[in-house]
């Protein structure tokens, strides 16, 4: 293989000169297969070479890509498990153009009541009669008379009078009920609406953020993607990946954006964000029991064709009393003068109140066809709805553990990246990125949903708070799994951090699911700094300190703690650790028992420091210790770490361990040293042998010096 680019212009000048030569002769089958194999030798290593170096670059740029991109998780967009619903996310309040409405025709409503209400049907009657020419007699009176007056009380008493008007005002007063529930009604359908509006906007704000970010990945991604693919240097399958990820921004861009642009009057924001909640069903109920809103705006038509087509509208009754004045045509005889009373009956004869009833039925009907028609059974709408919801919190509760999912893989590739992994891959980095990504907007989707639901609830209660028959969910309790993690320890050294980065650790703890993480502790300034800023970043995890300096066993542990307390925020850590080991000092043998009874006071010296600042106290001893020592660490100590250190025979380590795990039960832990074993796989069959519930990895450094080294083997293989 020919490797300097010198020699190679050398001998392709050569081969170049003999073609031109051979160009005059008869080129024989040699000449092409000499020229043939120098062409070979020469331009397909070149190709190669710079192919390599392309990918290579490729590569970084993904890389680089991948590592500026992955810290973004869009978690608070999700779900914040400390948030609670503190207020009413939905108010109702009136539209102003709606009320003045429906306020008018009330008021016509109460004046015509009011008319109708003072109406007895009592009227005043008056009557004068002059005869010019002739004498008239009046066939009543039988009188002959110049002049007649007549005056006078008639009072209707039925028809056109007292009882239809009594009649007309209870039509009038069902409409005006009626007529309320309209308003309100039109009020929720109003306020339905703008909430509607107000919630779609407020979580495609969040989606068109998620959106950016998810663009910005793909546009810089599908970039090399198109490159190495053009060289054939990727599957077609990540090719289509990234093209079916650009569709899919764009067609959500549209939608969302869109939407979003649009300018609308009045358009108001929630001041606060939205919490993940869950429905009690008893309490719901409870809610529509106590307060119970009919928002049916109907005209009540049976009643009101009812009153109308009763008979005895129909039939007309009155009575009056008049006074009569004749001014006689003979002047011989006295003018005559009288008072009467009387009354008017009159009754149809026609029977068709059937037929009246019904076509004021249909008249009403013709009225209500554009009302809205509500289900008066509101339990079984609340029914409906609760399940509607809860049905979507369960889509919610599996989208996010896939979530999870996507969470893990992530923290996978990272430490891939950061241990230098021959099997990270970027560009499938990325991809798990963007699906990560894409999951937010799906969760977000959802969550709108559910809001929707909410406000329709609100709609049918809406005297009662959302909150009252709400309450927060806390996702971090979802999986008992997820939320209560196996008690898995692990040892954090000083060596830990001079050998690799807090990103290594921090994801290597994260990645294995170390519960608790024992690190240790000293005074050193640069590994204090170390300490101190992997605790305030990992400050949610189960962090306990380790104090494993023996000489702590001389000068008690009280000032030293008194100086961690200054150096470290313990509102930031769980515990407090004492690997100390009086066993191993020189005059322990000789002096056993006064050795124990200064381990057992210092114990007790770190308890109380633990007490008074709401730490746990946890201890690591050998396997050899008597039973009053173990009976005093089990009740002064949380937890008690049994070190079976050198020997790690089964048979061996049961045997000793034996009456640890009696007295001490659910606070023993099986501690393990990494230096025992050949490799990690051999060191976590040994933990499923031995059948500890509670385990621990002694140490971080040399568990992450395994990985590597199965890493190095596979690599050669």
């Amino acid at each position: 293989m020919i490797n300097n680019q010198l020699e190679k212009k050398i001998i392709f000048n050569a081969c170049f000169k003999i073609y031109m030569s051979s160009m005059n002769l008869v080129l024989n089958r040699t000449s092409y297969c000499f020229l043939f194999f120098f062409a070979t030798l020469l331009f397909v290593p070149a190709q190669e070479d710079n192919k390599d170096e392309l990918v290579s670059g490729y590569i970084k740029v993904l890389t680089s890509l991948w590592e500026t991109s992955n810290t973004k998780t869009f978690d608070t967009y999700i779900v914040d498990s400390t948030l609670t619903l503190k207020t009413e996310p939905f108010k109702v309040i009136s539209d102003s153009g709606i009320y003045l409405q429906k306020e008018l025709l009330l008021k016509q409503n109460h004046l015509q009541q009011r008319i109708n209400k003072k109406d007895f049907g009592l009227k005043y009657t008056l009557n004068y009669q002059e005869n010019f020419n002739s004498p008239v007699a009046d066939p009543l009176e039988i009188v002959v008379f110049k002049r007649r007056a007549v005056t006078g009380f008639e009072w209707d008493i039925l028809k056109s009078g007292f009882y239809e008007s009594r009649t007309k005002n209870k039509i009038l007063k069902l409409e005006a009920e009626a007529l309320v529930k309209k308003q309100y009604t039109s009020n929720l359908n109003a306020f339905t609406a703008k909430n509607t509006e107000q919630i779609i906007r407020h979580f495609n704000e969040k989606k068109i953020d998620i959106l950016n970010a998810r663009k910005k990945l793909n546009d810089e991604q599908t970039v090399t993607v198109e490159k190495l693919w053009s060289i054939k240097h990727i599957t077609k399958d990540d090719y289509l990946k990234a093209i079916q990820n650009t569709t899919d921004i764009n067609a959500q861009y549209n939608l969302y954006r869109n939407y979003n642009e649009v300018q609308l009057p009045n358009r108001s924001n929630f001041d606060f964000d939205l919490p993940i909640l869950d429905l009690d069903l008893a309490k719901l109920f409870q809610s529509a029991n106590v307060t119970p809103v009919d928002t049916s705006a109907l005209v009540p038509n049976s009643q009101i064709a009812k009153l109308k087509s009763s008979f005895i509208n129909d039939i007309s009754l009155s009575t009056y009393a008049r006074y009569s004045y004749y001014d006689v045509y003979n002047a011989g005889s006295p003018n005559r003068s009288f008072l009467s009373l009387g009354m008017n009956l009159s009754v149809p004869l026609t029977f068709n109140q059937k037929e009246k009833r019904e076509y004021y039925t249909i008249q009403g009907q013709i009225v209500n066809q554009k009302e809205e028609v509500v289900n008066h059974d509101i339990q079984i709408n609340l029914l409906n709805y609760y399940y509607e919801y809860q049905y979507k919190l369960k889509q919610f509760k599996n989208l996010y553990h896939k979530r999870l999912v996507f969470l893990e893989l992530l923290r996978t590739e990272r430490v891939k990246n950061d241990l230098h992994d021959m099997e990270f891959n970027p560009n499938t980095a990325l991809f798990i990125l963007d699906d990560y990504w894409s999951n937010a907007i799906e969760l977000l989707d959802l969550k709108q949903d559910m809001y929707k639901i909410l406000l329709t609830l609100k709609t049918k209660l809406p005297n009662v708070s959302t909150t009252d028959y709400t309450k927060p969910l806390n996702l971090n309790n979802l999986n008992i799994a997820w939320s209560n993690p196996p008690f898995k320890a692990v040892y954090v050294w000083s060596d830990a951090f001079k050998n690799h980065s807090q990103t290594v650790i921090n994801e290597y703890c994260k990645v294995n699911e170390f519960n608790p993480i024992i690190l240790s502790y000293n005074t050193s300034k640069v590994y204090l700094q170390d300490v101190s800023e992997f605790i305030s970043k990992n400050y949610t995890s189960n962090i306990h300190l380790m104090l494993g300096s023996n000489k702590l066993l001389n000068t008690g542990v009280i000032g030293y703690l008194d100086t961690l307390k200054s150096n470290v925020k313990l509102s930031f850590v769980k515990g407090i650790h004492l690997d100390l080991e009086p066993h191993t000092l020189k005059d322990f043998k000789e002096n056993k028992e006064k050795a124990f009874e200064n381990y057992i006071a210092i114990v007790k010296q770190a308890k109380k420091f633990a007490n008074d600042n709401k730490l746990e106290l946890s201890v690591s001893i050998p396997l050899s210790y008597p039973e009053s020592v173990l009976e005093e660490l089990n009740k002064t100590c949380n937890t008690i770490y049994l070190m079976a250190y050198e020997n790690v025979d089964v048979d061996f380590i049961i045997k000793k361990s034996a009456e640890e795990k009696t007295i001490l039960k659910t606070k023993c832990v099986l501690a393990l040293r990494t230096k025992d074993f050949d490799n990690r796989t051999d060191m976590d069959q040994l933990f499923k042998k031995l059948g500890f519930e509670k385990t621990a990895y002694h140490d971080l450094d040399d568990l992450i010096k395994f990985d590597n080294t199965s890493i190095n083997v596979k690599e050669e293989k």
